[in-house]
C-alpha cells in the first residue's frame, strides 16, 4: 500500500476503534442502547454488541493493515481493506439515519450535535480511502 493509503487507513481505524471502544462505559453504554431502542432497531440488548464488537473489529484490522500489511497476502490484504471500510460507510450510514430520526434527542449523540457531519466526514473520507486504494494497485499492476 502506498504511505497515502496507509496514514489515512491507520486514521480510519483509530476514529472508528476509539468511539467503540468509549462504547463500552458510560454514559456511551447507556446512549447507544438508546440509538438503537428509539430508531427502532430490533433487539436493541443484542445489537449493541454488535455494534460495539463491529466498530472496535473493524478499527483493529484497519490498524493492522495500516502497520503490518506487509505480512499478509495480496489477496487477504484487498478483502480486508475493502469489507472493512465497506463497513464504515454501513455504520455510519446507520449513524446518519440515527441523527436524522425525530426520536433522537441531540443529548445522547456524540458532540450533542443533530447534523450528521461526523459521519458525513466518515464516509467521505473511507471513498477517499478506497479510491487512493484502487489507484495505487492499478498504478502497481501495470
Amino acid at each position: 500500500m502506498k504511505k497515502s493509503v496507509k496514514i489515512l487507513t491507520g486514521i480510519l481505524g483509530f476514529i472508528i476503534l476509539i468511539p467503540g471502544l468509549a462504547k463500552f462505559r458510560e454514559p456511551f453504554k447507556t446512549f447507544i442502547y438508546k440509538h438503537l431502542d428509539y430508531i427502532g432497531f430490533p433487539f436493541p440488548e443484542v445489537m449493541q454488541y454488535v455494534v460495539k464488537f463491529g466498530e472496535v473489529g473493524v478499527g483493529l484490522a484497519l490498524l493492522f493493515l495500516a502497520f503490518k500489511e506487509a505480512g499478509l497476502t495480496k489477496k487477504v490484504r484487498g478483502r480486508v481493506f475493502y469489507i472493512s471500510n465497506i463497513a464504515i460507510i454501513v455504520m455510519m450510514i446507520v449513524a446518519i439515519y440515527t441523527h436524522l430520526h425525530p426520536a433522537v434527542p441531540a443529548e445522547i449523540l456524540p458532540l450533542e450535535s443533530k447534523p450528521p457531519v461526523m459521519p458525513i466526514v466518515y464516509i467521505i473520507l473511507t471513498v477517499l480511502n478506497v479510491f487512493l486504494y484502487k489507484k495505487s494497485t492499478i498504478n502497481y499492476e501495470k
